[in-house]
């Protein structure tokens, strides 16, 4: 009795102060015309990375400036709670413009605006995302290299920072990865969805994995501690401590800001960039750059910082904004995955339900697994489509040459599980779920979400007007290239298919979405158009990386901003072509190569 009495008042103390810990040491001085060799804007998982690193060498002074607020708390700690974020103050509060092949909520015209999740705060979508780590396939980043001319980024090239970012591998530092683990709970829906992919779709079940498979069924790795609360970028690089026993974020060369929001980049006669304007509360001003300013702003906001400054398309100059350096692809080839679904009732308690049972907070206290440790996203399948989609030997215009792309072998489409009733926009906006699912109004219900892991459609970022606070215009075109039409229709189908398997018989209810009365291909359409949404931290593509006959490519392989001196991107916005699926462990591996990088060109190593 003592022995229980005693381990459980231990866990408790481990989980509070895990949970209330230390937060990352942030600067309240005032930064005006301060100078540093490094800026970085932009504190989400690459800005941390590149802090951490480039602060390993004492001499070098390095600037970090977030936008956001701390990532204290528990909200910050659990995973599952990540899943209610869009409800928080911490997200930028974005929309894109009518989405014209998107229909309208209860009604029959197009034109559908979407909020896009995009989390503010240090640490950035890290923080607050799923915590699903995988690697994408190898061949993407074989893709990268020998079809989109990215020298260098080829997947023997990105390994070893792979496997730095997990701690491993020669490259690894005792300060600075993320700690990964399985996933500690999978629910009985979660194990029956495995057999069912297995079952409808003939693929093998593969267990854990790190890199998607071309073809199979398992569970992606997740970004978590040994006590199951999330490993965001904050903690995985700013708040461990080095072999010298000090933590990153104390590091005296290591300045970090937050509420400081960068709005343009000064760019000097000789068109190099050596400061950066910036508002931090009532105040502006402009801190210095005495060696590079590396923007990691992220997808949509990098793009709108640079075109601000007068870098990108020449239509910066509708806004009022002389055009100092032309790059017609800045806010250019935006890509993402488009995704559906189908909902179908369940004989189960939904995730939402479980996690509020005292047995979960009995089954956490105890460290067994427990609902708690959920992020609500218990398998994936990946699979191709077989949709034909024109000439297989099709050629990609890339500049001043026509690169042909070889014949695809990776998995085009994605099938998740989710163990709760997912708010398409058919039924209803996301904070109505939320608060639904708060006050256990939710149906019991599970998710199977249909995504386009190779869209073809192609959309953009604009700049408003001058001022940079204003948001952007976001076009993302979802569904604009017939083609992908043709993969979520066929999408919509295997995704029923595999809810209507055998092994879902003991626990599969009525078709909730799209309802037993959609059937022909015209009706899966019209349910496609009316339900399609963003799906969570797969934006990329805005400033992306290409050869130098790739007139659309923004920065080289050196992440350089082409005709720009002393200025890097490092960001998912770089990315030239989607991952499979989600992207956060490529932009850890960009930002572990790019800072290697910086660290050859200065000899910092």
């Amino acid at each position: 009795m003592l022995l229980g009495i005693a381990f459980l008042v231990w866990r408790y103390c481990r989980i509070y102060g895990a949970i209330c810990a230390d937060s990352c040491a942030v600067s309240n001085q005032d930064l005006e015309d301060k100078k540093y060799d490094f800026v970085i804007v932009g504190g989400g998982t690459a800005g941390c990375i590149l802090a951490s690193r480039l602060s390993e060498h004492r001499g070098t002074t390095v600037l970090l400036l977030e936008a956001g607020k701390k990532d204290d708390g528990a909200f910050f700690r659990f995973s599952i709670l990540g899943a209610t974020f869009m409800s928080t103050p911490h997200h930028w509060n974005l929309y894109t413009q009518p989405e014209q092949e998107l229909i309208q909520t209860d009604a029959k015209s197009r034109g559908r605006v979407l909020i896009q999740c995009r989390a503010k705060c240090l640490g950035g979508c890290s923080s607050l995302n799923l915590a699903i780590w995988h690697r994408g396939n190898t061949q993407d980043y074989d893709y990268w290299e020998s079809e989109l001319g990215c020298k260098g980024w080829g997947w023997k090239n990105l390994q070893p920072y792979f496997d730095k970012c997990e701690g491993k591998g020669y490259l690894k530092r005792a300060s600075g990865f993320f700690s990964t683990s399985t996933q500690m709970y999978v629910s009985k829906v979660g194990r029956l969805f495995e057999k069912a992919c297995a079952q409808a779709l003939k693929i093998p079940i593969v267990g854990d994995f790190l890199q998607a498979p071309m073809s199979g069924v398992g569970r992606p790795y997740n970004m978590v501690f040994e006590d199951g609360l999330r490993c965001n970028a904050v903690r995985a690089y700013l708040t461990r401590r080095g072999s010298d026993g000090v933590r990153v974020c104390d590091r005296p060369n290591l300045t970090i800001a937050t509420g400081v929001r960068v709005s343009k980049l000064v760019m000097e006669r000789n068109k190099e960039i050596k400061s950066v304007f910036f508002v931090r509360g009532v105040k502006s001003g402009t801190v210095h750059a005495s060696r590079e300013v590396l923007l990691c702003a992220g997808t949509i906001h990098s793009p709108l910082i640079l075109m601000n400054s007068g870098i990108g398309p020449k239509e910066v100059e509708d806004c009022f904004i002389r055009s100092r350096a032309e790059l017609p692809g800045v806010g250019r080839n935006l890509r993402d995955f488009v995704s559906s679904g189908v909902v179908y009732e369940c004989k189960l308690p939904s995730i939402d339900k479980c996690v509020k049972s005292p047995a979960s907070l009995a089954t956490y206290a105890l460290g067994l697994s427990s609902p708690l440790l959920s992020n609500t996203m218990e398998g994936f399948a990946f699979t191709k489509s077989n949709v034909y989609s024109g000439d297989e030997s099709k050629t990609e215009s890339t500049g001043s040459i026509k690169r042909r792309l070889i014949k695809d072998e990776r998995p085009d489409l994605m099938f998740s599980l989710q163990s709760a009733r997912f708010p398409f926009a058919c039924v209803g906006s996301y904070t109505d779920c939320i608060s639904d699912s708060q006050s256990g109004e939710l149906p019991n219900a599970m998710t199977i979400h249909a995504t386009l892991l190779r869209p073809q459609s192609k959309g953009s970022v604009r700049i408003r007007c001058a001022n940079a606070f204003n948001s952007p215009l976001i076009f993302h075109n979802y569904l604009s290239d017939s083609v992908d039409m043709k993969h979520m229709i066929a999408a919509i189908k295997r995704a029923r298919k595999i809810v209507q398997s055998s092994a879902f018989d003991d626990v599969r209810g009525k078709e909730v979405l799209p309802g037993p009365s959609v059937q022909t291909d015209e009706e899966i359409e019209d349910y496609i158009r009316k339900s399609s949404c963003h799906f969570f931290g797969t934006l990329v593509g805005t400033c992306k990386m290409g050869a130098a006959d790739d007139e659309n490519a923004v920065v080289d392989c050196q992440l350089r901003v082409r005709k720009v001196g002393r200025l890097r991107v490092v960001d998912a916005s770089v990315i030239p072509a989607p991952v499979s699926g989600f992207n956060h462990a490529t932009v850890a591996a960009i930002a572990e190569k790019a800072a290697d990088l910086i660290k050859e060109e200065y000899k910092l190593i």
